[in-house]
């Protein structure tokens, strides 16, 4: 069983991956057209830019949904996996600063806000599983 976790949780990281790392999400999203271009020394400083946060894509509202989702359910797979919150919460929020990094490589806008609204979805699984357990012990009768 524990392998067909892992194998969950590769699988939706290749997911994120794809979505990552193709040069023009809008072609993935409206036209199913995978397309990956290499640069090898991209600009690091865009990774702090924050004046283009809303005009990056037209799709805007549901791309940062993507992420907040996306990585929401990689924590949720990673903490079942392991069954350790905090491995869960280091590991996801360890591949949301990769690929935002990687994106640079990849001709894509890798920004510092997008791996904040990633953690705000592993804080979301966090605190859902937490009030999951609490209510989970809180049902449970005393013998």
């Amino acid at each position: 069983m524990k392998n067909m976790k892992l194998f969950i949780v590769i699988v939706w990281a290749l997911f994120l991956g794809l979505h990552t790392f193709t040069d023009n999400l809008e072609n993935l999203l409206n036209h199913q057209s995978i397309n990956f271009m290499w640069h090898s020394s991209p600009s690091y400083h865009n990774f702090f830019n924050v004046s283009d946060i809303t005009w990056i894509h037209p799709n805007f509202y549901l791309i940062k949904f993507g992420h907040f989702i996306g990585f929401g359910i990689l924590d949720l797979f990673i903490f079942l996996w392991l069954t350790s919150h905090r491995k869960s919460i280091l590991l996801t929020f360890s591949f949301a600063v990769f690929t935002e990094v990687l994106q640079l490589y990849f001709g894509r806008d890798g920004r510092l806000y997008d791996v904040i609204i990633d953690s705000f979805g592993i804080v979301m699984v966090y605190q859902m599983l937490k009030h999951l357990s609490k209510s989970e012990k809180a049902s449970i009768p005393y013998e």
